[in-house]
């Protein structure tokens, strides 16, 4: 189980980047009588784009706590922040339409 551990899942956009990668690997190599492969390609294709846009815009970032009578003595304190830039809104955009019009294919096929 430490293959799970090592996945990193612990953000939403990781997950839908995995997802995606496995929508592309299933729609490859198995078959699925339900579901048209090129269908399920596509929104893999988005959903990994989307996750890597995510991934790619993540920035972390430190600052020193000065200190303080209340607070104590000084500190280093990281964060993350979500900041995009041109070309991770344009993987975005481009992620987002291939959901929207894969995931109408597969719902329309389905019904």
């Amino acid at each position: 189980m430490k293959f799970l551990e090592n996945l990193k899942l612990d953000k939403w956009y990781a997950l839908v980047l995995y997802l995606g990668v496995f929508f592309i690997f299933g729609s490859l190599y198995f078959t699925i009588d339900f579901l048209e492969k090129k269908h399920l390609f596509g929104l893999g294709m988005g959903m990994v784009l989307v996750g890597l846009s995510f991934l790619i815009a993540e920035k972390t970032f430190s600052k020193i706590k000065p200190p303080n009578v209340y607070t104590g003595g000084a500190a280093l304190i990281s964060w993350k922040e979500i900041h995009h830039n041109f070309f991770t809104i344009i993987l975005l955009s481009i992620g987002l339409l291939l959901i929207c019009i894969f995931g109408f294919l597969i719902i329309r096929t389905l019904v």
